[in-house]
């Protein structure tokens, strides 16, 4: 059996390394021309359950790499007023989580790291500047990509991971179409400096942090510190990406991140927006938020304009089942969500470690489309729970309510001093 995948993100990456592990043949094309073309500079989560998906798809060595250029361990996750009064802090740690366990723990991992971590050990298995127009199915059975320079790629399964605008999906299942929530998220980073570490209040040190803020807006702080060596090296994967040096692609410098979410209206204009500089749009956030705590309007302020970025939210409807055939699809090219579960990559790689489990299956006298089949029904089962959650919290977090806000802040309050009530929350992050 081989397998073509299109999309060299974070499933179909996680995919290739884990049917090349099994001993599955593989090939996967990408359309950028090189490994460092579309660098992305912001910190990736990973909870428990990605962190198990990983190891089972992973070689030994690879996961080892990933758990050693991953930041410092993340146990808590805050939940703040916009004047940074603490409401709750859920504390792994409080249910017996170790966060120097192989697998079971969160980890903040750079996604430039995290990209070049996956890639490893796969040269001979990746093709770059590969830029997929559709497929076609052959005579016996077999599935052929086609690309834009005119090549094409044959296989017995053919996967698209291709992302959120995913051509393969595209041509498969049309109607899984993603939709726009109508709000959207912007984004920066601040070095962490001794002054800046100074503005935060403890949590921060060890995880994320919510702010629930009135008036339809709410943000996510989260803070990424490298690993480093006896010599105070960062502990990252650092090629030589040939470009000017800037902090959103900067690979060893520890860093806060935050976002500022809303409905587009409520920072104005959305094509306005879109064709704002960095500068302006920085402005734009400063003002919008201005009656926030000092502390966060002031790391706002100090952000790298270099960061500073607008992402428009997507989200997608579960489709309805589908006859299976040795074309499937994982990831956000399935299953957008907004990132206000963090379980958007999670999700990819559980899909990648699922389909991987699948196919090595066929090599023992499976049927090909019977472990799609199951692959797909298991994928859909797992990653629209987390879309639903996504939305649920991005819907939660963008009302312009201030009963219903009011009330979600009580709650936390009382929730934080409950201890069987604060443990079960934080027991359902983890999960």
């Amino acid at each position: 059996m081989h397998v073509v995948i299109i999309g060299a993100g974070i499933g179909g990456l996680t995919l290739a390394q884990g049917l090349k592990r099994a001993g599955v043949s593989v090939s996967l094309y990408e359309r950028d021309r090189t490994r460092t073309e579309r660098l992305q500079g912001y910190r990736i989560h990973i909870a428990p359950y990605g962190c198990r998906a990983l190891h089972a798809c992973l070689p030994a060595d690879v996961y080892d790499l990933f758990v050693s250029t991953s930041g410092q361990a993340n146990s808590t996750l805050a939940f703040f007023t916009e004047k940074l009064d603490e409401l709750i802090t859920l504390n792994t740690t409080e249910i017996g989580m170790d966060t120097a366990h192989l697998t079971d723990t969160f980890r903040s991992v750079s996604r430039i790291t995290f990209r070049e971590v996956l890639l490893a050990g796969l040269g001979d298995v990746v093709r770059f500047g590969k830029t997929f127009t559709h497929y076609t199915h052959e005579p016996d059975g077999l599935v052929t990509a086609h690309f834009s320079d005119g090549t094409q790629a044959t296989g017995d399964v053919l996967v698209g991971a291709d992302g959120t605008n995913s051509a393969v999906r595209a041509q498969y299942l049309p109607q899984a179409a993603h939709s726009d929530t109508g709000a959207v998220a912007i984004s920066g980073k601040v070095p962490l400096g001794s002054e800046v570490a100074q503005l935060l209040p403890r949590p921060f040190s060890t995880g994320g942090a919510m702010v629930l803020a009135p008036h339809g807006y709410f943000g996510f702080l989260a803070v990424h510190e490298f690993r480093r060596d006896e010599g105070g090296q960062a502990l990252s994967l650092s090629p030589d990406y040939g470009i000017d040096p800037q902090l959103l692609f900067d690979n060893t410098t520890d860093y806060v991140m935050w976002n500022v979410l809303a409905r587009w209206q409520k920072f104005g204009d959305r094509k306005a927006i879109s064709a704002m500089s960095a500068e302006e749009i920085r402005a734009l956030v400063l003002r919008t938020v201005g009656g926030w705590h000092p502390n966060l309007l002031r790391l706002i302020e100090e952000s790298d304009t270099g960061t500073v970025s607008v992402h428009p939210l997507y989200t997608s409807r579960r489709p309805e089942p589908w006859q299976p055939s040795n074309v499937t699809v994982l990831g956000d090219a399935i299953h957008a969500m907004p990132p206000t579960a963090g379980a958007g990559a999670n999700a990819a790689v559980v899909d990648a470690e699922l389909l991987c489990r699948g196919l090595r299956a066929v090599g023992d006298g499976r049927r090909l489309t019977d472990a799609i089949s199951e692959y797909e029904k298991a994928m859909l089962d797992h990653a629209f729970t987390k879309v639903a959650a996504a939305n649920r919290n991005l819907e939660q977090g963008v009302a312009d309510n201030r009963f219903a806000l009011a009330g979600f802040r009580t709650f936390l309050r009382l929730a934080g001093n409950v201890g069987p009530i604060r443990r079960k929350m934080t027991a359902a992050i983890a999960r």
